[in-house]
């Protein structure tokens, strides 16, 4: 008898705020549980707690009550803390090409940073074959040599999403990834996501107030309001 699959990400009862006492609560007894290979939309206000559920994934909310558990890891302890970091990507809500001049190589490659190299520990055989990897799975090896500057829209939402999938993620976190996109590039990003999970079979919760987007391409839609999944 097969063993059922058990949650990438599961949020127990999560209660988390600002301030002494936890004076500003932004989240209210959370209750989520995210399958392997899945894609979760979050919806909700501005304001609603969206971006704390995030923090509160990589336990980096000031004051936390209940339980949260990666592949059936409680987090919490330092230890368990750094190891999740290793095994979530993330892909932020970005504008802007930044000012300095750098490879897309280079730029994938820095997505390892703190889960195989660091400080005085330089970047291996495996970094550089898995950033490669990559590169070629987000459609972006002809350009590794090129100055992430002069990539369009589209192609930096792939750089960014190679960045965090070299980190061989098992959850995947999206901060509005259809955000100074036109159509075509929406449309071309979202497939590519659901191509990779069905590649790397890594669950993805997605923050995003495009209703179209979420419609056509989330396997579940949850909505945050003052707080709480309702």
């Amino acid at each position: 008898m097969r063993e059922a699959p058990k949650p990438t990400l599961e949020l127990i009862g999560v209660s988390g705020g600002y301030g002494k006492r936890m004076s500003q609560p932004v989240l209210r007894e959370v209750n989520l549980a995210l399958m392997p290979g899945e894609l979760v939309a979050l919806t909700g206000p501005n304001g609603a707690g969206k971006t704390s559920l995030f923090r509160a994934m990589l336990h980096l909310l000031p004051w936390q009550i209940g339980t949260v558990l990666l592949n059936g890891e409680e987090l919490g302890s330092p230890s368990a803390n750094t190891r999740a970091r290793t095994q979530i990507g993330y892909v932020p809500q970005t504008h802007g090409k930044g000012a300095f001049p750098i490879t897309v190589r280079d730029a994938i490659l820095l997505g390892r940073w703190g889960s195989s190299f660091a400080w005085l520990r330089r970047p291996g055989k495996e970094d550089r074959r898995i950033t490669e990897e990559m590169a070629e799975a987000v459609g972006l090896e002809p350009l590794l040599e090129t100055d992430c500057r002069s990539l369009s829209g589209g192609q930096q939402q792939r750089l960014h999403m190679a960045r965090a999938l070299v980190r061989q993620p098992k959850l995947l976190l999206l901060d509005e990834p259809s955000t100074y996109l036109d159509d075509n590039s929406r449309s071309s990003t979202m497939e590519l996501v659901r191509e990779l999970r069905n590649c790397f079979h890594f669950a993805a919760l997605m923050i995003s107030h495009d209703g179209a987007l979420v419609e056509n391409w989330a396997d579940r839609v949850l909505r945050l309001e003052g707080g709480r999944l309702v």
